[in-house]
Parts: structure tokens; C-alpha cells; sequence
């Protein structure tokens, strides 16, 4: 065996030697004053964490005592809607109301106006005869022989004319002549006109008149025939 290995064995020998001997000085016990005693901390208590949901006993069901059920509410059965095709409807025409109205107020029809006619014995026109006048000129020179001191009347000669007799001068204001009517035949108009006579004995002295008759009549184209019926007398 080499002499440097041998050295070097008994080196470490030596080293764990004094190792072991200061271990066992260093644990040994040696005798000392006694130790005080220190209270013991009290324990601190920890609730446990919850056990899992999964672990946990189910709860004992709570039984109720059974309570009387509620009176039924009484349903309205649905109106059955009855099934229209859609090609089978028409639609139907909507009609206004009209408002009431009120009943209509009775109005009385204005009275016709009375025909125009000028009658008497005052006229100037002192000769037998008949007259037609159909329009403004005519009527108004007429009129100027007739009333010379008058404006002659208005007469609407686009829808009327004037027809006139003359019984020329009479002895006695109780004659008269009037014109009865006016007859439209095929061709022509007749003029019906008939003098009246006053009653026997009343005659006066130097008293004259002349009798005579205007009437307006509807206007025609027509020729006008004058027709002169029987005198009639005057009764007392």
C-alpha cells in the first residue's frame, strides 16, 4: 500500500473522531434551574367547511293538511265562427245616411197677377173701332191719343200684346163695352166683345161719353178678328 494513501486514511479518521466527540457534547444533557411552564395557547376553533350538496341528507317533507279546492270558474264556450271562403264574399255597398230633415214649411203659391186691363168712358178717342198694339212704339203713341196727359203703362210686349175696342159716343154714362175673351183658333185669334145698354128712360140731356176696353192678352204672330155679340141691357 502506498504511504500517501495511508496518510491520507488517517487524516480522515482523525476527522470523523472529532466530529462524532463534538456531537456528543454538543446533545448531552447538563443539569440546569427548572424550566417555567407557559400556558398553552386555547385552540382556536374552526368550523368545518359545508359538507357538498351532494352529501347533504334531503330535508323530511312537511305534510299539509289538504285544504278544500276552489270552485270551478265557469268557462264561456267560444261563439263558433263559421268558416266564409273568401271567394264567396262580396262587399257590400255602404250607403250614407242622410240627416234628417225637416218637414217642409208650407208656403203659399203667389196669386197670378191679375191681367191688365184699362175700361171706362173717358177717353179721347171719339171713333168706332179696334185696336192690336205689339209693341213699345205703337203703345206709346196710342197712349198719347188715348190719356194725352198721362205716361202710358208698362207692358211687357215680349210676352204680351194689347187688343181694344171703341164704342164710339153714347148718350148716357150707363153704356159700356167689355171685351169677354180671346179664342185662339187654327189660323187666327177671335175677340168675343159685347156692348152694354142701360135701361130704357135714362137717358140724359147733352151728356155723351165713349165707352171702351184695353186688355193685355199673351202675345201671338197671329192675325186678331174682332167679333161683336148682341148688346145686352142693364137691369134696374
Amino acid at each position: 500500500m502506498k504511504p500517501g494513501k495511508i496518510i491520507a486514511a488517517i487524516c480522515l479518521l482523525g476527522i470523523v473522531i472529532l466530529a462524532g466527540w463534538e456531537a456528543i457534547r454538543l446533545y448531552s444533557p447538563t443539569p440546569g434551574p427548572a424550566p417555567i411552564p407557559v400556558p398553552a395557547p386555547a385552540p382556536i376553533l374552526v368550523a368545518p367547511p359545508p359538507a357538498p350538496a351532494a352529501l347533504l341528507s334531503p330535508a323530511p317533507p312537511t305534510v299539509s293538511k289538504p285544504q278544500p279546492a276552489p270552485p270551478a270558474k265557469k268557462v264561456k264556450k267560444p261563439i263558433p265562427v263559421k268558416k266564409v271562403l273568401s271567394a264567396a264574399v262580396t262587399p257590400v255597398p255602404v250607403i250614407p245616411i242622410a240627416p234628417e230633415t225637416p218637414p217642409p214649411t208650407y208656403v203659399p203659391a203667389p196669386l197670378p197677377p191679375e191681367p191688365q186691363e184699362w175700361k171706362g168712358t173717358d177717353t179721347s178717342i171719339t171713333h168706332v173701332g179696334q185696336i192690336v198694339i205689339r209693341n213699345d212704339h205703337q203703345w206709346i203713341h196710342f197712349w198719347s191719343e188715348h190719356h194725352p196727359h198721362e205716361a202710358a203703362p208698362e207692358v211687357d210686349f215680349t210676352q204680351d200684346m194689347v187688343i181694344g175696342v171703341f164704342a164710339g159716343p153714347r148718350p148716357a154714362e150707363q153704356f159700356s163695352i167689355s171685351i169677354l175673351n180671346a179664342r185662339s183658333l187654327p189660323g187666327s185669334v177671335i175677340v168675343d166683345y159685347r156692348e152694354r145698354l142701360p135701361p130704357p128712360g135714362t137717358f140724359a140731356v147733352n151728356v155723351t161719353v165713349y165707352p171702351y176696353d184695353l186688355k193685355v192678352i199673351p202675345r201671338t204672330t197671329l192675325p186678331v178678328k174682332f167679333n161683336v155679340l148682341e148688346p145686352e141691357n142693364v137691369v134696374r
